[in-house]
């Protein structure tokens, strides 16, 4: 008798609940130890797939041991409406076999499957905004109520606007149309946060949000400490601190990004990747939201994707008149392939973006592979990579071959074989756009032929080599004139006495001296004689001297050419210069 009651206070709560009860006998535990060490299930749903208990039983047991009220929507009476659905993100709830119920405006009703995730009830009261009320209900319970308020065709206009139905499936009459409207998914920031603590960290999280959007912020980083936290925006490549929260409401914050973002808020200890979708009057702004866990919480960075940001005029971007048209006329060709160069954060995803805007039409089919999209545009079919399950730069790229494209976009060459894709791809009848990490435009060449790309390959197809970089914007309310010395002048190709601009500071940009950033560029349109030198295998230095021979201006010259033109100040433009030179022996 000591030996049975042993073996059963070794045994996980359900199973002892079960056993008291006699809704479980101990012949059954060996089986179902057995089962337990070979399925990737919750011990509950092992229970109800050995029939060794029925839901209702492991419901109820956990009803009496925990006094937590047992949810039967039929003694209830119950009617599931859409409003709930607005209230948890339906991955939420089936990650942790959770279902809202119901709700007065003031509290939600919340039935849990099991116990274990009571651990979330914090989590769920910041997420609404609401107390919630705990109710235990069978598995089948939990998932019907789901299946109810996150089908598609349970509601009219996709389960944010219908009316309360109960559990009975819907006619196929009552079917709403099938089109796909994300706009429940879209965070209003002018939306007031409810009273309260909840609210308080709601408010936070919008002040920060449109502190950074009214900054033109590209990064917002959200950073913990031992005794304290730190919030940055990346505004124009520079990272500036903003006033932080308290330390004790850091972790409801970035449970409510979290939220938002639809991570999965009870997982801090692996990093994770998600998005938000927010509106702030009549602006739409994506962020891209990144968490990786540290030692002292999660660090989260968003990166804000601003679609109104991209220009699609070229000349708005930095490009002269003449890069202008040399870009515009290569782009237009009929097939080839288009390379923009540069470090990361120069910008070259801004400059295909803005290609693809001038190509966009009813008459071309478009196709872009991704890592990640950025920017989702009507019209054009863009692909996700998704390594993990296969779907790599070169596997879409075949894939989108098929397809009978006219336009292809490819976020990036890192390897041979995308690289061998894209040039056969440019060489039979398609336009190839993407982009390679170099120094400057012409050292994309080398850097292919580093790949094993023949160099006839390269001379046939090539249209058109660009490189970028970014540098601040003078602002125009309180940039200061003064005379170029004559030292100055003289070792950097300037007039002496000739007026250029510096940085002052005023309200208009934060006492920075400087406002947005504008684009730099070497603009190489791959010409007959261009395509000559490729071909016989002609080294970087007689490929720059052929291109200086054709007046194609330089990076340096590009960004002396914007001191110039009062656009930037001297020093920031010596940052392209002086690279410039150590590269090409001055």
């Amino acid at each position: 008798m000591t030996s049975t009651a042993t073996l059963q206070s070794t045994q996980p709560l359900i199973v002892r609940l079960l056993l008291e009860k006699g809704r479980l006998s101990e012949e059954n535990l060996e089986t179902l130890r057995e089962a337990r060490s070979k399925e990737k299930l919750t011990l509950e749903e092992i229970l109800i797939r050995k029939g060794f208990a029925s839901e209702r039983n492991i419901a109820a047991a956990y009803s009496d041991y925990y006094l937590i009220p047992l949810f039967d929507p039929q003694e209830e009476g119950i009617h599931v409406s859409s409003e709930l659905a607005e209230k948890l993100t339906e991955k939420l709830c089936r990650d942790h076999l959770l279902a809202p119920v119901a709700t007065d405006g003031e509290t939600l009703d919340v039935a849990f499957f099991t116990p274990n995730e009571l651990h979330i009830v914090d989590e769920l009261r910041l997420i609404t905004g609401l107390n919630v009320r705990v109710l235990v209900a069978p598995l089948s319970v939990v998932e019907g109520i789901l299946g109810t308020l996150y089908d598609d065709s349970a509601w009219p206009g996709n389960g944010v606007t219908g009316n309360s139905t109960d559990f009975e499936q819907v006619d196929e009459g009552d079917e709403a149309d099938a089109e796909e409207d994300d706009s429940a998914d879209i965070v209003h920031l002018d939306q007031p946060p409810p009273p309260g603590r909840d609210g308080r960290i709601i408010r936070f999280v919008n002040q920060v949000l449109e502190q950074a959007f009214r900054a033109g912020a590209s990064d917002i980083h959200i950073e913990p400490f031992e005794n304290r936290s730190r919030i940055r925006l990346r505004t124009d490549g520079s990272l500036a601190e903003i006033t932080p929260p308290p330390q004790s409401l850091y972790t409801p914050i970035i449970s409510r990004l979290k939220v938002l973002a639809k991570l999965d808020i009870a997982e801090k200890r692996v990093p994770q990747d998600g998005a938000i979708s927010l509106r702030s009057g009549e602006k739409r702004v994506d962020l891209r939201v990144s968490t990786v866990p540290t030692v002292y919480g999660e660090k989260v960075v968003m990166r804000v994707l601003d679609k109104s940001a991209i220009s699609l005029k070229l000349t708005d971007m930095g490009l002269d008149e003449r890069q202008s048209k040399d870009l515009t006329d290569s782009i237009h060709m009929p097939h080839g392939l288009m390379l923009v160069t540069g470090p990361t954060g120069s910008g070259k995803s801004t400059t295909l973006y803005a290609c693809l805007n001038m190509l966009n039409g009813p008459n071309k089919n478009i196709c872009t592979v991704e890592d990640p999209v950025e920017y989702k545009f009507d019209g054009i079919n863009q692909i996700q990579v998704k390594s993990q399950v296969g779907l790599t730069f070169a596997s879409a790229l075949r894939s989108f071959l098929r397809q009978d494209p006219d336009i292809l976009m490819v976020g990036e060459v890192r390897d041979a074989e995308t690289a061998q894709i894209c040039l056969r791809a440019a060489l039979t009848g398609h336009f190839v756009l993407s982009t390679l990490h170099t120094n400057d435009a012409l050292a994309a060449i080398n850097r292919l032929q580093d790949m094993d790309i023949e160099p006839f390959l390269l001379a046939s197809t090539l249209r058109v080599l660009v490189a970028q970089r970014l540098i601040r914007r003078l602002c125009p309310h309180c940039r200061q004139p003064y005379d170029c010395n004559p030292e100055t002048a003289e070792r950097f190709g300037l007039r002496a006495g000739e007026a250029i601009y510096r940085p002052a500071g005023c309200r208009e940009c934060r006492d920075i001296g400087y406002r947005g950033r504008v684009g730099v560029f070497e603009v190489i349109r791959v010409t007959a004689s261009f395509a000559e030198l490729i071909q016989s295998r002609a080294p970087l230095s007689e490929l720059h001297q052929a291109a200086a021979a054709q007046g194609i201006q330089s990076l340096a010259a590009n960004a002396l050419d914007k001191v110039r033109q009062g656009l930037t100040s001297l020093e920031e433009a010596l940052s392209i210069t002086i690279s410039e030179e150590d590269q090409h022996g001055g």
